[in-house]
C-alpha cells in the first residue's frame, strides 16, 4: 500500500512523503498472544446466538472464543438494534460465519 502511495503523481502541497516505519500495534489492542482468527460472524439473524469468551477487542471487533476452541471476530456495528442477554448460553454460534481470510490472501483496496 505504501509504494502504491508514494508512486501517485500530483500530491497536494499540504501533503509530504514520508519515510515507511511499520508499527507493530498488537500489544497495544491486546491481541498479542491471543488464539488465531478463524472466523468471522457475518451477520445476526433471528434466533440466533453469539457466546463467547472475549480474549480481545479491537475498535468495533470483539475476538470471542468459543466453546469449541473457534475465535470468531464480531463487528460490533452489526449489534445494533438485537438483543443482548445474559452469558449461560452453551449452544454454540448459530448465527451465520465465514471462514477468516488470511492476511497474505486480502489485498486492501484503500485506507476507506
Amino acid at each position: 500500500m505504501y509504494k502504491r502511495a508514494v508512486a501517485l503523481a500530483q500530491w497536494p502541497e499540504s501533503l509530504e512523503r514520508a519515510d515507511y516505519e511499520p508499527v507493530d500495534h498488537l500489544a497495544v489492542f491486546g491481541l498479542a498472544g491471543t488464539p488465531p482468527v478463524t472466523g468471522v460472524i457475518a451477520e445476526l439473524v433471528d434466533g440466533g446466538h453469539v457466546a463467547g469468551r472475549l480474549v480481545a477487542a479491537a475498535g468495533p471487533d470483539l475476538h470471542l472464543e468459543c466453546d469449541d476452541g473457534a475465535v470468531l471476530v464480531l463487528d460490533t456495528r452489526l449489534v445494533k438494534g438485537w438483543e443482548l442477554a445474559a452469558a449461560g448460553y452453551t449452544g454454540g454460534v448459530t448465527v451465520p460465519v465465514r471462514e477468516a481470510v488470511a492476511a497474505e490472501r486480502a489485498a486492501q483496496d484503500g485506507l476507506f
